[in-house]
């Protein structure tokens, strides 16, 4: 059974899977009964998003400003009432060689990739439990499942994001708030136009929107993540021994194992 949102906020919407999701939403509500809040730093690309779309509405945010937050939730409840579902897609990537390591580099990533959602959730978590129900999903990655080479600063800050998913899965438990993990595998946007290296199934943000939105609107299971193939070798790679799983690190790195 297809679930229908009446409220959906998602939040880094200015490019990406995020991007592609509000349009995703928008195409799929052929009736016009769901308003769709789009949330980015970049307040010129959600014009452009909000002009595509009768039902779309630009709310400007920077998500590692607490008040700017806590503002923006406000004019939101008050304009469309508390969402139904809101998704956590903010974030920024760059790759980190061990020879390029950078307190601030990584300072910034949690920044946005973790702070920014942990700013979002502080707010939303009591709201939603007040009203009874409610729908948050966050976006991490399949980095996050383990130490990947060249992602020291990005691949942290979406094992902690799983972590904590799971710890609020667990505690949220029957109060009527249903939160939920997005792990994507590579998605070709500019941030991953940073690699210089061949990035395998990699997907466009549609495919990449098409996933999530079958993930959120068909079920309630705690984890939505995907290209399927990926996401085997991934989990399986990540039960492996330390021993193995090195080895198997520098063998696609091209790396000897001495």
């Amino acid at each position: 059974m297809t679930k229908h949102f009446k409220t959906v906020w998602i939040v880094g919407a200015s490019a990406g899977i995020g991007a592609a999701l509000v349009a995703k939403f928008a195409k799929s509500d052929a009736d016009g009964n769901t308003t769709i809040i789009a949330s980015a730093r970049s307040a010129d690309a959600l014009s452009d998003l909000a002009a595509s779309s009768k039902n779309i509405h630009a709310v400007p945010l920077d998500v590692t400003k607490p008040d700017a937050v806590r503002d923006a939730i406000a004019l939101i409840e008050d304009r469309f009432g508390l969402p139904d579902l809101v998704v956590l897609a903010a974030g920024i990537y760059s790759p980190m060689p061990v020879d390029e390591f950078s307190a601030k580099t990584i300072r910034d990533h949690f920044d946005v990739n973790y702070f920014g959602t942990v700013n979002c959730l502080e707010i939303l978590i009591p709201k939603m439990r007040k009203r009874g129900s409610g729908e948050i999903a966050v976006v991490a990655s399949v980095a996050g499942y383990r130490g990947l080479p060249k992602a020291g600063a990005y691949g942290p800050t979406k094992a902690a994001l799983i972590n904590l998913c799971e710890t609020l899965r667990a505690e949220l438990g029957e109060t009527g708030v249903c939160l939920r993990v997005i792990n994507p595998g590579f998605v070709k946007t500019r941030l991953t136009d940073k690699n210089d290296f061949d990035m395998p199934y990699l997907q466009t943000p549609e495919q990449a929107a098409g996933f999530v939105y079958r993930g959120l609107t068909r079920g309630n299971g705690f984890e939505i993540a995907f290209p399927p193939p990926f996401v085997r070798q991934l989990k399986l790679a990540r039960i492996l021994p330390y021993g193995l799983y090195f080895k198997l690190i520098r063998k696609v790195m091209g790396k000897s194992d001495g």
